[in-house]
This record gives structure tokens, sequence and C-alpha cells, in this order.
């Protein structure tokens, strides 16, 4: 990645994630504690897009040996897919339809502060 040149965009992604205040730098006096997994994380490049160029991708599958991921401890919730076809239907009951997008949406989801140690 540091010798095609990627090393300081990747950098820029979390810098500006720390300036939106998206996460946090942990506390050099916290990275001993025992009880804490943070997520590994890995470059994707995509240099078609036209927008993000390269974005990091984490593994919340990975985990310690005994211990379970953050996948396993997260509560499953609905196959929302099943419902694509009544969206669908509702969509096409009026003569115009509107739809949206957030900008790095999944990004603004929050972590109670007791629980960010953890995961």
């Amino acid at each position: 990645m540091k010798a095609r040149g990627f090393l300081c965009e990747y950098q820029e992604v979390f810098d500006d994630w720390e300036r939106f205040k998206i996460i946090e730098r942990v506390p050099e006096n916290e990275l001993k504690n025992k009880k804490c997994h943070y997520l590994p994380h890995r470059p994707v490049i995509k240099m078609q897009s036209e927008t993000t160029k390269i974005r990091p991708v984490f593994d919340a599958s990975a985990s310690e040996k005994g211990k379970p991921s953050l996948n396993h401890c997260l509560f499953k919730g609905i196959n929302l897919i099943e419902l694509i076809l009544d969206v669908i239907d509702r969509f096409r009951t009026y003569p115009i339809g509107l739809s949206g997008d957030i900008e790095k949406e999944f990004l603004m989801l929050s972590v109670a502060n007791q629980d960010r140690e953890y995961f």
C-alpha cells in the first residue's frame, strides 16, 4: 500500500473520522486493558470509484482464541431482504416515488460509552 501511494489516503480517512467524532484515539494506558478487543481492518481500493478510492473494511468476525467475535455477540435481527417486495409494491402505489441516501450512514451508529472498550 505504501509503495502504491495509498498510505496517506488511508490515513486521511481515519483523520476525517476522528475530526467528525466517528472514532476516537485510545489513550496509551488503556491499550494494556486485557478485556478490550479492537477490530482488525484492511484497505479496499477501488480505482474506478469517483468518490472513495480507498476505504477501510473491518473484520467483525475476527476473534481471539477462546473468545467470541463481535458478530457472534450482536443480535442478529430480522431478515429485511424478505421485505423488499413489500417496499417495491408500496413504491409503486403513488405516481411519484422518492428515495434518498444518507452519506456514511453506517458510521453514524453510536455505541454507549460503557460498551466501547469491549468492541
